[in-house]
């Protein structure tokens, strides 16, 4: 079996940054979207033309077994181009038992009590620690920015940042960090305000849609309505 994946593989280059991103939903289900950032003076210095790269590893990424689910888009920016990777899982225990999972943050502890859980990454979540969980590792990406999204309400953790009105939980891995390990606790409360702003964030054109034929039938109503009370006082 191919271990390789692509967070592995552009590890090896330097001027590259991670932004991990996940939505753990009320019911479990896991939402990934990892997007990673390469400096387009680093993608000139492997000999290549931008998309000539961005080709070149999307198709390597896509022949690792096991990520035949997976979905990859990329962006070529006028500075930095990027790996846009997506994909869901239907419970925490697959998402738990993935390679990204494994790939990101090495071993964890989860618990389950009652409606909690909590979740604790081994006391080694260093930038080198990181690197070092890849299977080629000459070289290292600068930052990782870990953001998880949560639909029930955060009773317990240590973020760097908290984004509350989303419900946004981001750990910075860098040279800086002064902590070596994500911790996190959800609770049975739901946060029913971020979950309809997902939704329709998630379903804006059919919403649109829905919409503009809801007001299309509002205004003939109305309409009819009007000519039909001119036409009884005639």
């Amino acid at each position: 079996m191919k271990k390789i994946i692509l967070l592995g593989i552009l590890f090896m280059l330097t001027g590259c940054s991670v932004n991990y991103n996940l939505v753990i939903t009320n019911d479990e289900t896991i939402k990934e979207n990892f997007t990673i950032n390469v400096d387009n003076e680093i993608i000139y210095d492997s000999g290549m033309e931008i998309d000539e790269f961005l080709d070149y590893y999307s198709h390597l990424y896509q022949q690792n077994e096991g990520y035949e689910n997976f979905k990859i888009e990329t962006k070529e920016g006028k500075f930095i181009s990027s790996f846009i990777v997506k994909n869901d899982y239907k419970s925490l225990n697959d998402y738990i038992e993935s390679f990204s999972f494994k790939y990101m943050f090495n071993d964890a502890y989860i618990e389950r009590i009652g409606n909690y859980i909590s979740f604790k990454t081994s006391t080694n979540l260093k930038l080198e620690e990181m690197n070092n969980n890849i299977e080629i590792s000459d070289f290292a990406c600068d930052n990782f920015k870990i953001s998880i999204k949560f639909y029930n309400e955060v009773v317990n953790n240590n973020a760097d940042e908290i984004d509350e009105k989303n419900n946004i939980y981001t750990w910075n891995v860098n040279k800086n960090s002064t902590k070596d390990y994500i911790e996190f606790k959800i609770g049975p409360k739901v946060r029913y305000d971020v979950m309809i702003k997902d939704y329709i964030y998630n379903n804006i054109f059919e919403i649109s849609i829905v919409g503009s034929l809801l007001l299309i039938i509002l205004i003939v109503t109305i309409f009819i309505v009007y000519k039909s009370k001119k036409n009884n006082e005639i």
